[in-house]
């Protein structure tokens, strides 16, 4: 009696448990697909580009028409795969030829002037890695006569990044041109996009070249 007793109470918990345990997996499950849906909804904003991807600051605006690319929405999905503090502006430009393993799509977000953003994402939408694809851009410095950002992602998935600074002239802290300071500033990085969808990237590099007297 007492063994029948608990055969019935053990098969009853195991009934329990499994039960519990097939709900606990059809939920994980649910999660786990809901995901991907929402974030190719989200791929749909992006159109696929050829390589290399040449950006460079003189000529973006001809080259890149920001009115026709699709933005960001801050009240829909899209915040679950933008990681930016303000998301108003933030343009969605192209999906780099797709690999195996991840999503590497090209943002133009918006500063002074607007400029290429990196990321990379499994297929699940789950944000790998992201670079701006410019060094430190462009300033308002007293003296500048001409100031480039250039960004590179070539066909093997090798990254350059430069800004070239011209100034005619550097000023002094009362805003008074300093003789002789005239100078070109280079700021650059290197790097690739791996095969895990991890970009690595060099420190930035300065480099100074004096131009020539100021008189």
């Amino acid at each position: 009696m007492r063994t029948t007793t608990k055969m019935r109470i053990l098969t009853t918990f195991l009934s329990t448990l499994f039960l519990f345990s097939c709900h606990n997996k059809v939920a994980e499950k649910k999660t786990y697909n809901a995901q991907p849906d929402t974030f190719r909804q989200f791929l749909k904003k992006f159109t696929i580009i050829d390589l290399p991807f040449i950006f460079r600051y003189v000529d973006y605006i001809e080259n890149f028409d920001l009115d026709k690319m699709v933005g960001i929405d801050p009240k829909s999905n899209d915040t679950l795969y933008i990681k930016a503090d303000y998301l108003d502006g933030i343009k969605c430009f192209g999906i780099l030829p797709d690999t195996s393993k991840f999503f590497s799509l090209i943002f133009f977000y918006p500063a002074d002037n607007y400029y290429p953003m990196l990321a990379t994402y499994n297929k699940y939408g789950i944000l790998l890695d992201q670079t701006n694809l410019i060094v430190n851009g462009c300033g308002g410095d007293c003296g500048i006569t001409y100031c480039s950002e250039t960004g590179i992602v070539n066909k093997d998935l090798t990254i350059y990044c430069a800004d070239s600074i011209n100034y005619e002239y550097q000023c002094d802290s009362l805003g008074q041109p300093i003789p002789n300071s005239d100078i070109v500033l280079i700021n650059s990085k290197i790097g690739t996009l791996t095969e895990n969808g991890n970009l690595n990237l060099t420190d930035d590099k300065h480099e100074e070249i004096k131009t020539g007297d100021n008189n």
